[in-house]
């Protein structure tokens, strides 16, 4: 499995997490809304992708986090 550092920009902000998954096909085809990023975003430090890394979401568990925030958005729509 691999980490991503994803982000779900829900049109007014984003939500960053960390997403371990086996691929980034495997990200996009799951939750085609997620951004991955290749890189670090400048403003994001240490202690903050520290607390992400604290808390990784994992792609096949039931959604916690920005996934839950991202699929109760899916289900408005």
């Amino acid at each position: 499995m691999d980490e991503f550092l994803v982000c779900y920009d829900y049109g007014s902000g984003g939500l960053w997490g960390i997403l371990t998954a086996p691929s980034e096909d495997a990200v996009r085809a799951k939750y085609p809304e997620l951004t991955i990023a290749e890189v670090r975003p400048p403003w994001m430090d240490d202690e903050h992708i520290g607390q992400l890394y604290a808390e990784p979401l994992r792609l096949d568990d039931p959604p916690t986090g920005l996934l839950a925030a991202l699929v109760a958005d899916r289900e408005r729509t």
